[in-house]
């Protein structure tokens, strides 16, 4: 009778473990037979989020002219929390100030979950009517499709987060599907609908 019972238990083991060997390869093969269209998106979301960080930048520069006048320093650094950002993604803008314009590299990089860390970087000039003329070759565009706002927002600030920043510049997640159904964020002005209370 123990015998039975005592097969019986190890025929169960061996088909649960049998189950989960299984459900292991599947799941292994699905990340790599996924991998490919996975890490084309992850570079298309950094150019994307690099590129609408700049228009973000012009939006607000010709919203108020003289804001970099508020910044003491010629060169200056600023950043998102990547801790609040959707899907921890990493992004920075360096801005130095020239005759007339200012010089803006925004940068973009994948959080630390990402299966495939990609990152992306633009520079451009932007002027203060807002006119940007980026530099390089690169397509500085963002794909057309329908941008919905998520009501997440967030305020640029300095990598020392106690040093205070001069002057506010807030940007709102939006969810981008463009024209292919594919699924990506950018960030814009906030919304009317959103205010500026960022995070």
């Amino acid at each position: 009778m123990n015998e039975n019972r005592s097969s019986a238990l190890h025929k169960t083991m061996a088909a649960v473990f049998g189950l989960i060997f299984a459900a292991s390869l599947i799941f292994f093969g699905y990340r790599v037979y996924t991998k490919p269209a996975y890490e084309a998106h992850e570079k298309e979301q950094a150019r994307i989020l690099a590129v609408s960080t700049v228009m973000l930048l012009a939006e607000r520069t010709a919203e108020e002219p003289g804001i970099w006048d508020k910044f003491s320093d010629i060169d200056t650094e600023l950043m998102i929390d990547h801790m609040k950002i959707r899907e921890n993604w990493v992004v920075k803008v360096f801005i130095a100030k020239k005759d007339g314009h200012v010089e803006v590299t925004s940068s973009a990089a994948s959080g630390w979950n990402s299966r495939s860390p990609q990152s992306s970087a633009f520079s451009a000039k932007i002027f203060s009517d807002g006119r940007m003329v980026f530099d390089g070759e690169a397509p500085a565009e963002i794909p057309s499709g329908k941008a919905e706002p998520s009501e997440k927002v967030h305020t640029f600030r300095f990598p020392d987060e106690m040093k205070k920043v001069p002057a506010q510049i807030i940007a709102e997640e939006y969810l981008l599907t463009d024209d292919e159904g594919r699924e990506f964020f950018i960030l814009k002005t906030p919304s009317a609908k959103t205010g500026t209370t960022g995070q």
